[in-house]
């Protein structure tokens, strides 16, 4: 039991530390400072950044807010700022978003339990995680920097099912989070996670030379 909760928890670590670095951008301060840089074409800038912040309440289950707040919300000539295919849309982010949230409590309680049961365990999964997390993230980035369409049309079609995440330029989500907020987005989430994984590393190593010091 020990020795497969050890394996699976290893393997898993990339995804809880991207899922960490996520959690980090899920902010109004991210999207306040990043929509003003944006271009939203006839979109002002206020306009832009509320709504974008609109958006972040919508799909994170940790603001309290529904998706359905969205359906109010309008544009300065008193049309509706989000179509109903938007709406749906965002649906599916808030239901991915809440199983993230899940795997995060889940993989944070194993560790948990595998410091208090097997600190040595636990030190080995914590490198080695890590170790795997740091590559698989310089590679990552390195994909995003040299081809981000390719990387973000991989990513869509990966969580969302046909065409539901496909909108027009002029539409709402197009104007308010455009690729640029995305590239962003994507390049800090690569450097959040190595930070994470530059850590883990530490706090593995200094366990490990505490351990040494102790049976010594």
């Amino acid at each position: 039991m020990l020795r497969v909760a050890a394996v699976v928890v290893a393997a898993l670590l990339p995804l809880f530390f991207v899922a960490n670095a996520m959690r980090v951008l899920l902010s109004e301060t991210y999207v306040r400072a990043a929509t003003p840089r944006l271009d939203g074409g006839k979109l002002g800038d206020e306009q832009r950044t509320e709504l974008a912040v609109l958006g972040l309440r919508a799909v994170d289950p940790l603001r309290g807010s529904q998706v359905e707040i969205l359906r109010a919300a309008r544009l300065e000539d008193g049309s509706r700022a989000f179509t109903p295919r938007e709406v749906r849309h965002m649906r599916d982010v808030r239901a991915w978003i809440w199983r993230l949230q899940v795997f995060e409590i889940v993989v944070a309680a194993t560790l948990a339990w595998l410091a208090l049961r097997a600190r040595p365990t636990f030190v080995r999964v914590l490198v080695r995680g890590a170790v795997a997390t740091a590559a698989i993230a310089m590679l990552a980035v390195l994909a995003m920097l040299l081809s981000f369409d390719v990387v973000l049309l991989g990513f869509h079609k990966l969580l969302f099912e046909g065409e539901s995440w496909h909108f027009r330029d002029s539409d709402t989500l197009i104007r308010v989070y455009p690729e640029q907020f995305w590239s962003w987005t994507g390049l800090a989430i690569g450097v959040l996670v190595l930070a994470q994984a530059a850590i883990a590393v530490a706090i593995g190593k200094a366990l490990e030379g505490r351990s040494r010091t102790a049976a010594a």
